[in-house]
């Protein structure tokens, strides 16, 4: 056993010499730099120099190199920040991506932020169903979305014809489209739609019918009127088909048909087909006498989409007593969907009255946030004045502690507005100590240009910064 131990150490030591004299300079190779100067010129590698001041766009990056799953965030971050920097170098990852998922995202980003370049490319994928070629209905989806949004009226002939597609989800989606852009259609293109709503079977193509009663109705297609009002009086098809045919018979506006709605209102024991039916009587043009309809029904309808329905309809008139109601409902209606009606309707107002107290009531802590941040949306939306010094009032008070992060979720809105008159509210936003609200001012002071704040926003790329926000200054995010 001796023996044995005794052969295993001389072993290990003939070892480590013959290594040792195999590798002379081993320990010199370790932890000297290589001198390249010293090999043959056919040796010499050319290193890369990096260059500790060029920076790194990260989100660049990421769309560029990265897997599907961080191209999907980086989408969904932009999009909820209506960013538009990337959409240029979006449109190459769209044509080689087969990824669904990441192609209607761009759509979607290009959809919110209204990015026109990306027109020919959503046409295409409409050429391609119509031409009956290999396509991903998801993404043709998105395309006719995208399409329909930024009005490409160009692309409506192929929505004609895509509505007999054999794909029910595609032909749906064409529909939809075709009524959203809206616009002069020739109206035998459109009578292809009113054939296809008498051909189709109701319960089998539940969603197709639906959409071409609604595209119908958005296209004011008087010869329409006849199917659509027997859809209304009919009980026997899909309660969704007669609801949606009530608007749409109002958009279209037809005089004898306005007494069929009405009746519905009032006669019918279905709740939810009366809300649709009062919302198709607030269709219906030159109609003075529906604003006494819309006043009742706010103020006394026990069913709250009813009164949903008649505080945004209200929005417009200036009617005797409106907006004193309208504001009994936004502190007092006992459903918080009625009263956010009741406050975006308020904020069309041009009272200086009912501007103020939306101000109040936004700026009292005491009222319940949901409210409050609906009626800070109103204020913002409206451009009503005033907002400014509200939004300090708020800061001044959770400018240390915000535990419910209210003054952090007012920034994140007030930084996606078009509107330079908040600059001073940016630019307080740059001295907070929460680097979250110095991005959002970051964000706001470039959506809006304000030149004078620009130098400030790169005075945040130095040391000490910390390194989410610098890196918003150097690359927006």
């Amino acid at each position: 056993m001796v023996r044995s131990k005794s052969a295993l150490i001389l072993i290990l030591l003939v070892s480590e010499i013959l290594i040792s004299q195999e590798s002379p300079n081993r320990l010199d190779v370790a932890t000297s730099p290589l001198n390249s100067n010293s090999l043959p010129d056919s040796m010499r590698v050319n290193l890369p120099v990096e260059n500790p001041s060029e920076e790194v766009d990260r989100r660049k990056s990421v769309l560029l190199n990265g897997i599907d799953s961080e191209v999907a965030t980086i989408l969904t971050e932009l999009r909820r920040e209506k960013n538009e920097k990337y959409n240029d170098v979006l449109k190459d990852i769209l044509q080689e991506t087969r990824n669904s998922s990441i192609a209607t995202g761009i759509y979607s980003l290009w959809e919110e932020t209204s990015y026109k370049a990306g027109l020919v490319i959503a046409e295409n994928e409409l050429v391609k169903v119509v031409d009956e070629l290999a396509f991903e209905p998801a993404t043709v989806k998105a395309a006719m979305s995208y399409l329909a949004k930024l009005k490409h009226f160009k692309s409506q002939n192929l929505l004609i014809e895509i509505v007999d597609n054999r794909n029910s989800e595609i032909a749906t989606s064409a529909v939809r489209a075709i009524g959203l852009m809206g616009g002069a259609v020739d109206a035998a293109r459109i009578k292809r739609l009113l054939d296809k709503l008498k051909a189709e079977d109701p319960f089998v193509e539940e969603e197709l019918v639906a959409a071409l009663i609604v595209a119908l109705g958005d296209l004011r297609y008087g010869p329409a009127a006849d199917e659509l009002i027997a859809i209304v009086d009919d009980a026997s098809i899909p309660a969704v088909h007669r609801r949606f045919a009530c608007i749409s018979v109002g958009k279209i506006g037809r005089i004898e048909d306005y007494e069929v709605i009405e009746r519905i209102y009032y006669e019918t024991d279905d709740a939810n087909l009366r809300s649709y039916a009062l919302a198709g009587l607030a269709e219906f043009p030159n109609r003075d006498d529906i604003t006494a309809v819309l006043i009742q029904a706010l103020k006394r309808d026990s069913f709250w989409r009813i009164r949903m329905i008649a505080a945004e309809k209200l929005s417009e008139s200036d009617a005797p007593g409106v907006r004193e109601l309208l504001r009994y409902k936004i502190v007092n209606d006992p459903v918080k969907q009625v009263r956010i009606a009741s406050v975006h309707a308020l904020g069309k107002s041009s009272n200086r009255r009912d501007w103020n107290f939306l101000i109040e009531y936004f700026v009292n802590s005491k009222n319940p946030s949901d409210i409050r941040l609906a009626s800070f949306l109103a204020l913002t939306e409206n451009r009503i004045p005033g907002t400014e010094k509200a939004i300090f009032s708020i800061m001044d008070r959770l400018w240390k502690e915000d535990k419910e992060r209210f003054l952090e979720f007012i920034c994140l809105e007030a930084s996606k507005i078009e509107w330079a008159a908040l600059a001073t509210v940016y630019e307080r936003m740059l001295n907070h100590e929460n680097w979250v609200i110095q991005v959002y001012g970051i964000r706001g002071i470039r959506r809006n240009n304000i030149v004078s704040l620009m130098n400030r926003i790169n005075s945040f790329d130095r040391e000490g910064i910390d390194e989410r926000v610098r890196r918003e200054v150097r690359h927006g995010g």
